[in-house]
């Protein structure tokens, strides 16, 4: 069983002139890790330490198209239980689950539709370690074409594009603005750890989440009152909590985490 991932790297703030074989040689290398990451998180609903730890499928570089700029990535599944997992979820299952754990991590709206893509995106957030958290090293290390060549670069699952790293993702990735005031909202708890008082937060069943770290340690009310809310986002039940927070943003806006002052029934 075969799928064709492609990363295409083109003009941006400035015009392209080739990819500097440094920053694409590390850029190549950090996309192969998170396709290792979300394709393995996705098939097998686990977060692995080490990209080469992933089971049951390759990723393989292929030869390039004569005049083309797009890097082709063959990922071949040889595993018999790999391939019953990719056939259960199935393409567009995967293409939803990659796209969507990506599009969190830049803080770019996404909203899944496939009912098994939303299973294995929960499952992973109430069961494992920060994907996301895993992921952020990886997708700087791979827009370093776009800091320091002003490229662009998009990665795609056949010819439908998955996401495109460029100077507005960049800068998600590299600035934080801590907000000056802290507001109340309505969430619900997607994933939480007992022990740091770290998770995440959604504030619609279908809605990304984000991450949060307690401004000050949490009481047993406040850590039994959150785990009992993700046991009902795990049945797909939304009744949302009322959060005391300060937003932590990227320098245009776009919601990066919560810091957490309080959390309530009422």
């Amino acid at each position: 069983m075969e799928l064709t991932f492609k990363i295409k790297y083109d003009e941006g703030a400035s015009k392209f002139n080739g990819l500097d074989m440094y920053y694409g040689a590390h850029s190549l290398a950090a996309i192969s890790e998170i396709l290792l990451l979300t394709i393995h998180a996705s098939l097998h609903g686990e977060v692995i330490v080490q990209a080469p730890s992933a089971k049951g499928f390759r990723l393989v570089m292929k030869k390039n198209h004569e005049g083309s700029l797009e890097q082709i990535i063959q990922m071949y599944v040889s595993d018999p239980d790999t391939v019953a997992l990719l056939a259960d979820l199935s393409k567009n299952g995967l293409y939803d689950v990659i796209k969507f754990i990506l599009s969190s991590c830049l803080g770019l709206p996404f909203i899944l539709s496939n009912r098994k893509a939303k299973r294995r995106v929960l499952k992973l957030e109430q069961e494992n370690e920060d994907l996301h958290e895993r992921l952020e090293r990886a997708l700087l290390k791979a827009h370093q074409p776009i800091k320091h060549q002003g490229l662009t670069a998009t990665l795609s699952l056949g010819r439908t594009p998955i996401i495109e790293f460029n100077d507005d993702t960049l800068n998600f990735l590299e600035t934080e603005v801590v907000e000056p005031d802290c507001e109340v909202i309505q969430v619900a708890v997607s994933r939480f750890n007992a022990r740091t008082g770290t998770g995440r937060l959604i504030t619609d069943i279908d809605s990304p989440s984000h991450g949060f770290r307690p401004f000050n340690d949490l009481d047993e009310y406040q850590k039994s009152l959150m785990a009992e809310n993700l046991g009902k986002v795990a049945r797909n039940e939304f009744e949302p909590l009322t959060a005391i927070v300060t937003k932590i943003n990227s320098s245009n806006g776009r919601l990066k985490r919560y810091q957490l002052h309080g959390i309530s029934d009422v």
